[in-house]
């Protein structure tokens, strides 16, 4: 860790006990945080963004095996680790034993694949159903929890019809207006996509009806990069995100590929959205659009190449050939409410592939 992410790590836990302080709430080290699918990219980073303000966390995980993978990775936060077993978040009930005696919860469990055989059944309802089941179990089993955090994603801002869009800036007043019909027969992007939105205004729509004693906030961000943090114990087995960065510095692709999504965050700067927008009172019922900006697959191939050890192994632009003008993205909203600032696109590429290689001396290619 450099002695700036040191430095702000420190005066973003004593802001956190302050204003804990403040709102008369209790200290970090006094409540325990539920955070769904703790094995996951996104959930390693949100499970170290709360342990290192010395939140207890409970994570839910499928096995008693995967809980012993999430130990490893985070074993100097072992006295503040606990887990639950949900084998299933879309059955009714997978999450009443799990909530029980929790201050807050964070709920990032949800399919993030584009593959799939039935876009109904392997991504639109689970992502709903996971989503109304969490809310679901904390309305029934525990009327002390006043946050929950959800990590939705830009997929439920974009307009994918509009295209590149250029001229127009993405905020949190977006949504995308895709309709299930559209998503049960498109393809598996669209799908994946239509998945992240609905589960999103299901939430907002559960607590508008069911009035429980808590409020929401959603995380949306775009491509997450940056370094890992959970388990991994086969190359072939990586997250979505590190595998898109994997795959352009490990020879296996040849030319630099077209930008789909051309906004980025850092997966570190998202763990902290989480935390911010739980501890923030101004955050209930609010949506955060976390990104570092514009990206292209250009530019993330121009930075990896700096790296000496896969330099040659990268692929490069045609001499004169130039990006087309895409849409803008705007994280104003989370700057000012949620005092974020956010890790530059460099940094996070950087640190992705140092992480990647580090991860391939462990398990061998």
């Amino acid at each position: 860790m450099s002695a700036v992410q040191a430095a702000k790590d420190l005066a973003a836990t004593a802001t956190s006990s302050i204003t804990n302080l403040v709102n008369g709430a209790k200290l970090p080290q006094n409540q325990t945080i539920l955070i769904s699918g703790a094995s996951g990219f996104v959930a390693a980073h949100v499970l170290n963004s709360f342990l290192q303000r010395g939140y207890n966390v409970r994570g839910t995980v499928r096995s008693e095996a995967t809980a012993e993978k999430v130990k490893q990775t985070h074993s100097k936060y072992l006295k503040q680790l606990s887990f639950a077993i949900v084998k299933d978040v879309a059955v009714p009930g997978a999450f009443d034993e799990a909530v029980k005696d929790v201050d807050g919860v964070v709920h990032t469990a949800s399919p993030f694949v584009m593959d799939v055989e039935d876009n109904e059944r392997d991504l639109l309802n689970p992502a709903v159903k996971g989503t109304t089941e969490i809310l679901k179990a904390i309305k029934k089993n525990n009327p002390i929890v006043k946050r929950v955090v959800i990590t939705s994603s830009f997929a439920a801002l974009v307009d994918l019809s509009q295209g590149t869009r250029v001229g127009y800036t993405y905020t949190e007043a977006d949504w995308n207006p895709v309709t299930w019909d559209e998503a049960k027969t498109g393809p598996g992007g669209v799908a994946y996509c239509a998945s992240k939105v609905f589960a999103e205004k299901a939430a907002y729509e559960f607590v508008e009806k069911e009035k429980p004693n808590f409020t929401i906030s959603t995380i949306c961000p775009p491509m997450i990069y940056g370094p890992i943090a959970q388990s991994v114990t086969d190359l072939s087995r990586l997250n979505t995100s590190a595998a898109d960065i994997y795959r352009l510095f490990n020879g296996t692709t040849k030319e630099v590929p077209a930008t789909e999504f051309p906004a980025y965050a850092d997966v570190r700067d998202v763990g902290e959205a989480h935390v911010r927008a739980y501890e923030s009172v101004g955050a209930a019922q609010q949506r955060y659009f976390i990104t570092g900006g514009n990206m292209s697959y250009r530019e993330i191939c121009e930075i990896i190449r700096e790296v000496p050890e896969v330099k040659e192994k990268v692929p490069q632009a045609a001499p004169g050939s130039k990006e087309p003008e895409v849409y803008k993205v705007s994280n104003a909203k989370a700057t000012k409410e949620l005092g974020m600032t956010f890790i530059p696109l460099r940094q996070c590429i950087i640190d992705t592939v140092h992480s990647l290689l580090k991860v391939e001396q462990s398990v061998g290619k």
